[in-house]
């Protein structure tokens, strides 16, 4: 049986859950008479193709006997099955020696196995029945894929991938600190003492006896992080112009956050919005910056410390602030076969160059499934309707480029802004446009494959949007209009009117008593100033003393509505 501390390591698996690195199959099969143990070769198969999908991908920890449900349900066989199931990792693969380990731990009466495995950098891995696997998906699991789509991964994998796992004979414990704040809402690693969070993690490695640090707990946890990295840090760079400028030209500012990954990633949001927002106070020039969305910005600074080339020592990572654009540099180019064409495709195309350092990040929550981080950056940029990033591969740096620029030209911007009054907010702009790109008049589901969501989101959408009288549509009809912003008072007039049962035709006259009950006012003062602002508009004319007729304005967008135009006369997007 496995010592305390691989037992403490099983326990934070499970509580941890299932994930892109961590899975759980059962050695039982459950009927309507109960549960009986499964055929050990079924088990043995399963572990197999379990640990190619690992070592084909990122590496990760196969437990047995503990279900989907993270209930430990144990492992049944002894003896002989036991060894067999334990050489599943030599048995299963063929050619290959992924020196997998085999951990037997005893949790509350019941055996659980651990067989823990890294990736496999050299060559395909199959199982010996030939099956090619990797992981995948969201949630992760394992999937069949062509051994030419590994090969060719393989075939690229740089030898800076390695530099993470390298040991480091001269470091001990005493050189790297792990805060117990960010354990705290962890709660399978909030009790787990330093060496057993560093097994758990993968982050030490046995060598003649001792444990050995390998560079990723280093450049995740050193107490003097420049010492065993020296450009372990982040530049904040500040420019005045469109460009950094050189010499006597030189127009910047700069600002400088020091590691480990775990102090830059907090550190460096901080600094870098305070920098924004201290720009911003400071110069119109900045002002526009604080529209870009902090999930954009929180997840290039995580893709970058994540996925930076650690083995380019001599670059740290630079995040430059120009007047119309916030640019990441990362040294390092993709990990290659990964191309720019890929992640804009967002299809959750992934490739990690440092897969230690992004399970540890992903355990403590600071990032999400492999894959989604481009997702995220260019849809919430499209959610508050600025450009596209741009993605750019310069020498050996990567660079992802957020601009400030609204995607909309200063026509189009000046039109959404005359709806502001009238409670148009930023996420909802983009159905404006869309049913004015339409030509003012769209089905919900037409407009929901224009925008590419689903039709509940935009239907929902349009609902709070009609409740504010920016569009309306016949009842059971299928189609949205689009209110123009001079005719959004018109439209609640009309509907203001239409529900207390009142013809709008231009032979009606209004009494005070006919108002109040139309435009449900109980207090006069209330009631004299609505009447006012109805005059202000047009949308009322008097008649005679205490009494009032429609408006030609109201009249003539009547007709407009009944008529139902095909087609929108508002301004066009660039």
């Amino acid at each position: 049986m496995a010592d305390p501390e691989i037992e403490a390591v099983v326990r934070g698996l499970i509580a941890g859950g299932e994930s892109y690195n961590v899975e759980f199959k059962t050695a039982w099969n459950y009927g309507p008479d109960g549960k009986a143990p499964r055929d050990i070769k079924e088990v043995a198969k399963d572990i197999g193709e379990a640990l190619v999908a690992f070592a084909n991908t990122d590496g990760g920890d196969l437990l047995i006997g503990v279900e989907d449900s993270r209930e430990v349900t144990g492992v049944p066989w002894e003896g002989d099955k036991l060894r067999y199931l334990e050489q599943s990792a030599r048995l299963q693969i063929k050619d290959a020696d992924l020196n997998a380990s085999v951990f037997d731990v005893a949790l509350n009466g019941k055996r659980v196995l651990l067989f823990r495995v890294s990736d496999y950098p050299s060559e395909v891995v199959v199982t010996v029945t030939g099956r090619c696997l990797w992981r995948r998906g969201n949630p992760a699991r394992s999937e069949a894929v062509p051994p030419a789509d590994i090969a060719r991964r393989r075939s690229h994998r740089l030898g800076d991938t390695a530099y993470e796992s390298a040991p480091v004979p001269e470091a001990t414990l005493e050189d790297i600190s792990i805060p117990s704040r960010i354990l705290e809402s962890r709660l399978h690693l909030k009790n787990m003492d330093l060496p057993t969070l560093l097994r758990y993690w993968n982050l030490v490695q046995g060598r003649n006896g001792s444990t050995v640090l390998l560079r990723a707990a280093l450049l995740l946890f050193a107490k003097d992080p420049l010492r065993w990295h020296p450009n372990n840090r982040v530049r904040i760079i500040r420019s005045t112009g469109v460009q950094p400028g050189y010499g006597r030209g030189l127009a910047t500012r700069q600002f400088e956050v020091l590691g480990p990954i775990e102090r830059s990633l907090g550190e460096s949001r901080q600094a870098l919005y305070g920098q924004l927002e201290v720009e911003s106070r400071a110069s119109e020039l900045f002002t526009v910056a604080q529209s870009l969305p902090r999930e954009a910005v929180d997840e290039c600074i995580v893709n970058a410390l994540a996925h930076r080339n650690y083995a380019i020592e001599g670059s740290s990572i630079e995040i430059h602030l120009f007047p119309e654009r916030v640019e990441f540099r990362s040294p390092g180019k993709l990990p290659e076969p990964l191309t720019i064409k890929d992640l804009q495709r967002r299809q959750g195309a992934h490739r990690s160059r440092n897969p230690i350092i992004m399970r540890v990040l992903r355990d403590l929550g600071w990032t999400r499934d492999q894959g989604e981080g481009m997702q995220r950056i260019f849809g919430s940029m499209a959610q508050v309707e600025l450009n596209d990033p741009e993605l750019e591969e310069r020498a050996d740096t990567f660079i992802v480029r957020l601009s400030t620029v609204s995607r909309y030209d200063a026509h189009m911007q000046a039109w959404l802004a005359a709806y502001g009054p009238f409670g148009l907010q930023p996420h909802e702009r983009k159905y404006v446009v869309a049913l004015q790109q339409a030509g003012g008049s769209r089905s919900v589901d037409k407009l929901a494959r224009q925008l590419g969501e689903t039709f509940d989101k935009t239907r929902d959408a349009l609902m709070t949007l009609e409740a504010k009288r920016l569009v309306w549509h016949r009842p059971h009809g299928r189609s949205y209009t689009l209110v123009e912003p001079l005719d959004v008072p018109h439209e609640r007039a009309y509907n203001w009117f239409d529900s207390a049962h009142v013809s709008i035709d231009g032979s009606a006259v209004m009494t005070k008593a006919l108002l109040r009950a139309a435009l449900n006012i109980a207090d006069d003062q209330s009631l004299v100033s609505a009447i006012a602002r109805l005059r202000e508009s047009g949308i009322l004319v008097a008649a005679g003393p205490s009494q009032w007729r429609f408006g030609q304005s109201l009249l003539e967008y009547i007709v407009r509505r009944r008529s139902r135009p095909s087609r929108h006369t508002g301004p066009r997007s660039s």
